[in-house]
């Protein structure tokens, strides 16, 4: 990290996803300068990652899975990272209709049915097809008002109370029919037997780990200087911002919109334990 100039074109907030690759891309395409600052000391935002002292990679902010269907996106990730394939899959314990535990593909799959209602056996596509429509409860208006009514009309009340019900009330602390309805209309309906939770062709893990790809986007580029430990709204505040033609905001925005006196936006809220297992027989915890 070279001194910083007095001016740039840029001062970019944030030093996560969106702001590294503007400030690279602005570099490498339009010859732009610019000025990356962060409130946190280290780069790569909710993705940084850091190897520790048991030599496992961490990633401090929750995991984070690359997919993307864009070949230009693809080609784009390529050039700062080796990446190692990998196809994400969901599993949840669910009971199944006589009280057993069980694990099941999420988003449900042909599997998921099959392991939870003990007289269902669907085989295909087709069948698949069937069983939703025969299970579908269609909105007593016509059109779903909440999330509960678009969860019924999409997958029926079994697979709802069994897995989106509480799914959303752990998610989000809210139940289905509190959310509204353009949310669990969302909901995938496979009808194949593919597990996997993405179906994006390009889906990989940077074999080095996220935060090598932002050392090789924003470090060693002369057109860019990143400051660490540097907080927008104080420095904005004491009027000691970088001197800059544009300002791009990348940084949390419900914290841009209460520095403007807005009231706070409602978010989920999560809490990281960090817990060490030693390995066990066979070598995964999990399964």
């Amino acid at each position: 990290m070279s001194a910083c100039p007095e001016a740039v074109d840029l001062l970019i907030v944030g030093a996560g996803l969106s702001g590294a690759v503007l400030a690279e891309r602005c570099s490498k395409v339009l010859g732009m300068t610019s000025i990356v600052i962060d409130k946190r000391g280290h780069i790569g935002g909710n993705c940084y990652d850091y190897v520790n002292r048991e030599g496992i990679r961490c990633s401090k902010y929750g995991a984070h899975l690359f997919h993307t269907k864009f070949d230009r996106v693809w080609e784009y990730i390529q050039t700062f990272s080796e990446w190692v394939p990998f196809d994400h899959r969901v599993k949840g314990q669910v009971q199944d209709d006589q009280g057993v535990e069980r694990l099941v593909p999420i988003p449900p799959t042909q599997e998921t049915v099959n392991l939870l209602f003990k007289y269902t056996n669907v085989e295909g596509d087709e069948a698949m097809r069937a069983w939703y429509e025969a299970e579908q409860v269609p909105p007593s208006n016509g059109e779903a008002t909440n999330g509960e009514e678009a969860a019924l009309s999409r997958v029926g009340p079994r697979l709802y109370d069994k897995i989106f019900k509480h799914y959303t009330k752990k998610q989000w602390d809210k139940y289905p029919e509190e959310l509204d309805a353009s949310v669990l209309m969302r909901l995938p309906c496979r009808t194949s037997k593919d597990d996997r939770y993405f179906s994006d062709d390009y889906q990989a893990l940077p074999l080095r780990g996220y935060t090598r790809i932002f050392e090789n986007m924003l470090l060693g580029d002369e057109n860019i200087h990143v400051r660490l430990n540097c907080d927008f709204f104080q420095h904005k505040a004491l009027g000691t911002l970088p001197k800059h033609t544009l300002l791009v905001y990348t940084g949390q925005i419900d914290s841009y919109y209460a520095a403007l006196g807005m009231p706070k936006l409602e978010y989920r809220s999560l809490r990281f334990e960090e817990e060490y297992v030693e390995e066990p027989d066979g070598g995964y915890f999990q399964e």
